[in-house]
């Protein structure tokens, strides 16, 4: 190695057994920015010593980590560092034999360039930075690992005139002009990993609220956007109250700097960052109002609002030693998010309604989760919720992480009561509050605060267990000693121990009599069984087990109950989630290859005739009930029960059942169809509780009595009604109608997509569903998606296609390639050339979003063989492509080394 340059890493496999604590301390940091669009220099400033375990391992080297730097000068204690004294690369800079001293370094930056939007970079005329995970490196040399926190001071300069407000993280210290600068310096008084440091420099506004604190304490709190944009963020700023509130009054946690700041940015990779005190957000999830955002925008905000502010105290105040540790601040804080919409959904509602209202985000939950983290735990991308190993990071920012990841911390809720996991979160702060933790550090606490520690070990298996455990069930019932005995048995991945599943229960009659309430039922071993004595119920038929109610634990229920069981349950179950199970259950039966009875399909209909016109049903839960399964879930029951994924006769059989269901409910969906050609005021629109699921049951009723009549009349009655809609998700709603019958009636579809268009070409949230709705809907003339194809490649060529803006491009082929349809998974192999070509492109301006883009393709391997060959032949000529970035390169990796290991 040559002095004054240091070696350039190349991508290596990173282990969760390597962990070694950081070399050295950083004492305090400062950071100076000099901005500005083309060209902006940092000058960072810092105290260091080594640690006690460096010093023994005899090295005392200071090793920074830096990722396409530019430097330009270093000083050490003051004085230029001699060439000599380091060794520097773009990837690299290192201090030899550093002891305690300070270290000044100047880099040069180009945010305009910085298309990845990591690190400092510009959007729409403003800077902006996203540091997690390892995008402080992108600025500065720097210890970029979440276990070294210190205290930031950041002065931001920039001519007068340019930016007008300069935001870093924590409270403002003082502002002011200087020699045609304007200056800002801020000071975080908390330690943070430097994936929590954040700025901002751009022409915003803001509104702002004053709550004042548990503790009597008055907090300032701030949503910025762009001017034009300020009027839809009401809601963000009332969604941020809430948060606050709900976390003092669930946790007793209170927010602890003068100020909390959320800044809505055009151009984001991602939905948001919990930047200590500085919140940056994609405008998706920030810009809010009945004419441009759907009532599912507007629970998404205030959803993805409190998961950020959470993360205050769950991956702020207490962070992750390292990123094998993710899960941590992601699974818990998702889980905490989960609460809060829940709570906040039942604000307000009859004990009835309120029970409904969380039942339903229960539901949604697990039917993201089923849809998004089972196929990634039986694809090639498989891992724990705390991986093993990765080569990039930003690859293990999945489904599992979070969402399964959520499912776990609710285990120990279930386990522990609502009132024991408050208590063990009490004591996880108290033990690691400004402290970088483990999973350990978290599950500990939980179980010691409720005096269960021989949980410990056991429970910590699902950190190290990949792939969805299965949980068998057979039932003996002994009529005459009226002794119902219930063997659970766990399967799971070869090698794993038994895992901790607590499972819901309870038992009804084939009549729907309850005769058990819920209790918890503790699997811990490979076969468990479990005895009911039912004097009551002597003598007559075996009762049905209603298990893992409430989805009570991640797993795959086998238990085989027959058509006229899962009936009962949906009728007469107690619990919600377990009711919609059943309905689930029974139209899935429809679905797959081998051939159901007509009395099966028939007691199906009469059952969802029975539960849409139940008056004592919410509609939001009727919605659920009456919603056939997802394309993708479908793909995956498939899996499961052995037959290889065919998209083409999928989408025959779900065509096939939506127009069975559509002849069986139109008596009940006629008047509620009819009720969408009253118009609906504005100003008493409600975007969340029950009148936005009397909404969606409305639009449920459009849709299937559309299928029935697909006609000129029908598509003139819905452009009708686009044009008398009063929000947004109304008009969406007509739109996609339109759509569906677009080559039925081109006319009225056109006329509405064109006045899409003109109405909102400013606003690029709305243009944004104005490219996905095409994509999304399926043709009720080409049900088979021949003509999709086509339609993807004309939007990609549309003058408001923008390959810059992660948001359009997640509009148009996200729900392209996400989908398990016939339009992408063409027999010919034309979706997935333009899968190949389409990421090829977008990897050299961003690969993390190409990354992303790229796991539609986890589970190529489960489909038919022809599909299968020519998905193969798409990642194989991907891989291929020249200077693939890491990320995208790993995950072809994953892809195809799969191919290897299941063919030996």
């Amino acid at each position: 190695m040559k002095e004054g340059q240091a070696g350039t890493p190349t991508a290596q496999v990173i282990r969760q057994s390597d962990y070694r604590p950081p070399s050295h301390r950083i004492t305090d940091l400062q950071l100076d920015f000099e901005l500005g669009l083309e060209e902006s220099w940092l000058t960072s400033d810092f105290g260091f010593e080594p640690l006690l375990a460096s010093s023994q391992e005899g090295s005392a080297d200071l090793l920074l980590a830096g990722d396409g730097l530019c430097f330009e000068a270093a000083w050490l204690n003051g004085e230029p560092l001699h060439a000599r004294a380091f060794q520097v690369s773009p990837e690299a800079f290192c201090l030899n034999n550093a002891s305690t001293g300070r270290l000044r370094i100047r880099t040069r930056l180009q945010p305009s360039a910085n298309t990845e939007l990591m690190g400092l970079y510009a959007s729409r005329g403003g800077l902006y930075t996203q540091c997690e995970s390892e995008g402080f490196r992108r600025m500065t040399y720097f210890l970029d690992r979440p276990d070294v926190m210190t205290v930031y001071t950041v002065t931001l300069r920039a001519p007068v005139g340019q930016f007008p407000v300069l935001l870093s993280n924590g409270n403002l210290v003082k502002e002011y002009e200087d020699n045609g600068q304007r200056v800002s310096v801020w000071h975080d008084p908390f330690p943070k990993p430097s994936y929590l440091f954040a700025l901002v420099a751009a022409d915003l506004q803001c509104l702002e609220a004053f709550v004042t604190s548990l503790s009597g304490a008055r907090k300032q709190l701030q949503v910025y956007t762009r001017p034009q944009d300020l009027c839809r963020a009401e809601f963000a700023l009332e969604s941020l109250k809430h948060s606050v509130a709900w976390d003092e009054k669930r946790f007793g946690l209170e927010l602890d700097l003068e100020r909390f700041m959320i800044v809505a940015v055009p151009d984001f990779n991602s939905g948001a960052m919990e930047n200590k005190g500085l919140n940056l957000f994609n405008t998706k999830y920030v810009l809010a109002d009945p004419d441009t955002a759907t009532d599912k925008d507007y629970e998404l905000v205030e959803a993805v609002i409190g998961h950020e502010y959470f993360h205050n105290w769950t991956g702020n105040r207490i962070t992750c030693r390292d990123w094998f540790q993710l899960t941590l601040k992601e699974g818990l804080t998702v889980f905490r998010d989960q609460e809060f919409t829940a709570d906040r959904l039942a604000e307000g509602l009859s004990p009835e309604q309120a029970a409904s209202a969380r039942a339903i985000k229960r539901i949604e939950d697990v039917r993201t989760l089923r849809t998004h983290q089972f196929p990634e735990d039986a694809g090639p991308m498989a891992h724990p919720i705390r991986p093993l190993q990765y080569q990039e990071i930003r690859n293990f920012y999945t489904a599992t992480v979070y969402e399964k990841g959520a499912e776990v911390i609710r285990m120990l809720q279930t386990l522990l009561g609502e009132e024991g996991f408050r208590k063990g979160m009490a004591l996880y702060v108290e033990r690691h509050d400004g402290r970088a933790a483990t999973c350990e550090d978290f599950v500990s606490s939980i179980l010691d605060a409720n005096n269960r520690p021989e949980l410990f070990e056991p429970f910590m298996r699902w950190y190290s267990a990949a792939g969805t455990p299965g949980v068998g069930v057979k039932s003996h019932w002994d009529a005459q000693q009226a002794r119902l005995t219930l063997t659970l048995t766990q399967a799971l991945q070869a090698g794993q121990q038994p895992l901790v599943i607590p499972i819901r229960a309870g038992l009804l009659s084939e009549e729907g009599r309850q005769l058990l309430e819920d209790q918890v039922l503790l699997l811990t071993e490979l076969e468990q069984s479990f005895v009911f004595n039912l004097p009551s119920h002597k003598g007559k038929s075996e009762p049905i087990a209603s298990l893992l109610r409430g989805f009570s634990a991640p797993v795959q229920l086998g238990q085989g109950l027959s058509a006229r069981a899962l009936q009962s349950l949906a009728a007469h179950d107690t619990d919600a989630f377990n009711r919609w199970e059943a309905c689930q259950r029974l139209m899935l039966a429809q679905l797959m290859p081998e051939a159901t009875s007509a009395e099966e399909r028939e007691g199906l209909m009469h059952t969802l005739l029975r539960l849409a016109a139940d008056p004592a049903l919410s509609d939001g839960f009727k919605l659920l009930c009456l919603t056939p399964p997802s394309e993708a879930l479908v793909a995956e029951h498939w899996c499961s029960e052995g037959h290889a994924i065919d998209p083409s006769a999928i989408r025959r059989r779900l065509e096939a059942l939506r127009l069975a269901m559509a002849l069986a409910l139109e008596p009940v969906m006629k008047p509620l169809d009819a009720q969408m050609d009253a118009t609906e005021q504005a100003e008493h629109y409600q975007p969340s509780g029950p009148a936005a699921g009397r909404r969606a049951l409305q639009h449920l009723a459009q849709w299937l009595l559309t299928l029935l009549s697909p006609t000129q009349d029908r598509a003139q009655q819905l452009l009708k009604r686009y044009f008398a809609a009063t929000n947004m998700t109304r008009r969406m709603a007509c739109l996609s109608g339109l759509v569906s019958l677009q080559g039925i009636a081109a006319q009225p579809c056109q006329k509405a997509l064109d006045d899409f268009l003109e109405r909102y070409k400013d606003n690029d949230l709305a243009l944004d569903k104005w490219f996905s709705v095409q994509v999304a809907t399926v043709r009720l003339h080409d049900t088979e998606g021949l003509d999709l194809l086509a339609t993807v490649q004309g939007l990609l060529d549309h003058p408001r296609y923008d390959l810059g803006s992660p948001n359009r491009i997640r509009s148009l082929l996200g729900p392209f390639f996400m989908q398990v349809s016939p339009g992408f998974h063409r027999s010919d192999g034309a979706g997935y050339r333009l899968w190949c070509e389409q990421l090829a492109r977008l990897a050299s301006r961003n690969s993390q979003l190409a990354s992303r883009l790229a796991r539609s393709l986890d589970r190529w391997q489960a489909f038919e063989p022809q599909r299968r060959l020519a998905m193969r032949k798409a990642i194989e000529a991907l891989a291929e492509s020249p200077g693939l970035p890491a990320d995208l390169a790993e995950v072809c990796g994953r892809f195809l080394a799969d191919v290897t290991e299941s063919s030996r």
